[in-house]
């Protein structure tokens, strides 16, 4: 059975034929020593073949065989995603219908990845309403305007809305961008950081309840 980087190895032959064994190792970011080892198998599994050039110089070709392998891959990857979207959806929507029952109303989607998507289809699924769309970068000049038919806002823009909401205690904040390691390798998310932000604004409860979904999701499964 191959595994991820013999995959990567043939797709990246596929896309961009008759490429070096260095350049291959750069572009799959490991080592020559472990590049060479994976040409070798997919050599032995007839899925590609080495071309001699002038000199020492030797290319790497995809054979039909490998061509045939490497299509039934991206399938394959095609539906691994579509499973896990709906795998995602089917847990989140059950995690804000418990939100709602503890008393949660309202829900702010944090991001606009597409974990974002995946929190936005769940709402709709679930008793929770959507309230707003955050930007995850309100700095950046590439932030989306839209998302999903829906302005992002900033957090400012946000905080005023917030003074409009008779009940802001029944509004969640859901984020939904990529964890990170701090420097002893232990998760600290961009909530942490978002919540900093949302202490400089009078307007925001400070107890405002933020949920990061990438953490949820990791729980459930595990």
């Amino acid at each position: 059975m191959p595994t991820k980087k013999h995959l990567d190895t043939l797709l990246e032959l596929k896309d961009n034929p008759s490429q070096s064994q260095r350049s291959l190792a750069h572009k799959l970011n490991i080592s020559l020593g472990l590049t060479n080892s994976i040409l070798q198998n997919l050599i032995h599994r007839g899925l590609i073949k080495a071309q001699k050039m002038t000199g020492r110089k030797i290319l790497y070709l995809i054979t039909p065989k490998g061509m045939v392998q490497a299509t039934n891959f991206i399938y394959d990857r095609v539906r691994e995603t579509q499973h896990y979207y709906q795998y995602a959806k089917d847990l989140l929507t059950a995690h804000f219908t418990n939100l709602y029952d503890k008393g949660a109303r309202k829900a702010a989607i944090y991001g606009t990845g597409q974990l974002a998507e995946i929190a936005y289809l769940s709402l709709l699924d679930s008793p929770l309403k959507l309230h707003s769309i955050i930007t995850d970068n309100p700095a950046s000049s590439s932030s989306k305007k839209k998302f999903l038919g829906h302005e992002v806002l900033t957090l400012y823009v946000f905080a005023q809305k917030i003074s409009e909401t008779l009940t802001p205690e029944n509004l969640i904040i859901l984020s939904t961008v990529s964890q990170e390691k701090d420097e002893k390798g232990k998760d600290e998310t961009k909530t942490q950081s978002l919540k900093a932000e949302i202490k400089k604004y009078k307007n925001l409860p400070k107890t405002i309840q933020i949920i990061n979904l990438e953490s949820v999701l990791k729980n459930i499964k595990g």
